[in-house]
């Protein structure tokens, strides 16, 4: 039996690893709350601490070497199996530039082994950065940093919210009751604040709810989880009764590769410092073919009156043709593509589009880009940082992250 992959994971590291993520039966070890098709409007969030095992933590240090400290912010969640990806972090110093980490392995349940996958911190020509293996000790994490000694304190830096994690899982039978039913795979897990303006984390479920009116009504995670559940069951059976193989139930293999269908969801912490959070809403879909579709929205919200942070709302009406060539400069020096060289070689495009899908730090704007949108699918998204000094002229609020 193969293993049920457990995708949560830096959409830059997805390229190399989905292709072969698909089980071909039952998964054995599904952390699974039931579902809860009726759960009353009044049901909570979650329970008070999150998913057991499942935790977002900030920390602080320096990098050997570094001049000054960084932030890491850690959400982890229990592996499956011993080679599930179940760490997701993001690292940034005093210039608000981001970089992102996943887990490498979690040798036993107090070690980590974190991979920096930010091409502007992979060696040229290489796909592989800097190796963080840590080990916790009380509250901090003591270990290496490429070979060299590393201590990062748990923190809880004025302005940052806490956030709890829950995590929901289950397997869905293509066929019931029918012998050697493809089994399809759901997983959703959210990190919504528990401090902040309570406009805060109603937007942030709406969001996870794909609700995009502001009004609509606000759902508990559990009846979140319990929609997405529904949705997938019925989808996912619908598709196996249209391509339903005739091979004899008793053979090997009654059904296609095709039918082990999976659909993830995650939320990632990307930046937490008033006045603002920004929050990575990831989602994976394989249904039949060579590989699934996945892609990230990322939102900043306004940690003083809870609301989204949309393109409109940050830039100015006539910044679009300003941003243009920030973004290509940005492309070009995080992919380390040389000033003059047509960008449609190492990228699909010729000229870099202008992209909505943005977050805030404090020094600046990361903008992401999917698949296909500007790259291949194997160089997974595309992310960019363009500090705050180049954007100053472009928001409608100068001052925004202050």
């Amino acid at each position: 039996m193969k293993r049920f992959c457990r995708l949560l994971l830096a959409p830059a590291a997805l390229g190399a690893l989905l292709a072969a993520c698909h089980s071909d039966s039952k998964p054995t070890a599904i952390a699974a709350p039931p579902a809860a098709p009726g759960a009353p409007a009044t049901a909570p969030l979650a329970s008070a601490g999150g998913s057991p095992d499942a935790a977002y933590q900030i920390f602080r240090g320096q990098l050997p070497g570094a001049p000054d400290s960084l932030t890491l912010h850690l959400l982890t969640t229990k592996p499956l199996d011993a080679d599930a990806q179940s760490v997701f972090a993001t690292y940034a110093g005093a210039d608000g530039h981001p970089y992102q980490l996943v887990g490498h392995r979690m040798a036993d349940p107090d070690s980590l082994v974190l991979e920096d996958i930010s091409p502007e911190k992979q060696a040229a020509g290489s796909n592989q950065g800097p190796r963080w293996r840590l080990r916790r000790q009380g509250t901090a994490l003591v270990g290496t940093y490429q070979g060299q000694p590393l201590r990062l304190r748990e923190a809880r830096p004025t302005g940052a919210l806490a956030l709890f994690v829950q995590t929901f899982a289950d397997s869905v039978e293509a066929f019931p009751g029918k012998k050697k039913s493809p089994w399809g795979q759901i997983e959703f897990q959210a990190a919504v604040p528990t401090g902040g303006p309570k406009a805060l984390t109603d937007n942030v479920l709406r969001q996870l709810n794909d609700d995009s009116l502001p009004g609509s009504p606000v759902r508990p995670l559990i009846q979140i989880w319990a929609r997405q559940r529904q949705q997938f069951a019925a989808s996912y059976r619908e598709a196996a009764a249209d391509s339903r193989s005739d091979a004899p139930a008793d053979t090997a293999a009654p059904y296609g590769y095709g039918l082990r269908y999976q659909q993830q969801v995650a939320t990632y912490v990307l930046w937490n410092q008033a006045p603002l959070l920004s929050l990575g809403y990831f989602t994976y879909s394989f249904s039949g073919g060579a590989h699934g579709n996945y892609a990230t929205h990322t939102v900043s919200y306004d940690t003083r009156t809870g609301q989204p942070l949309t393109f409109a709302a940050v830039f100015r009406p006539d910044a679009r043709p300003r941003l243009g060539p920030l973004l290509e400069a940005a492309v070009r020096r995080t992919l380390r593509i040389p000033t003059g060289q047509p960008l449609d070689g190492p990228l699909l495009v010729k000229k870099i589009p202008v992209t909505t899908n943005f977050y805030l730090t404090s020094g600046g704007a990361v903008f992401t880009y999917g698949p296909y949108e500007i790259a291949s699918y194997a160089q997974g998204e595309v992310s960019v940082f363009i500090p705050m000094a180049d954007l100053q002229p472009l928001l409608l609020r100068p001052n925004l992250a202050s």
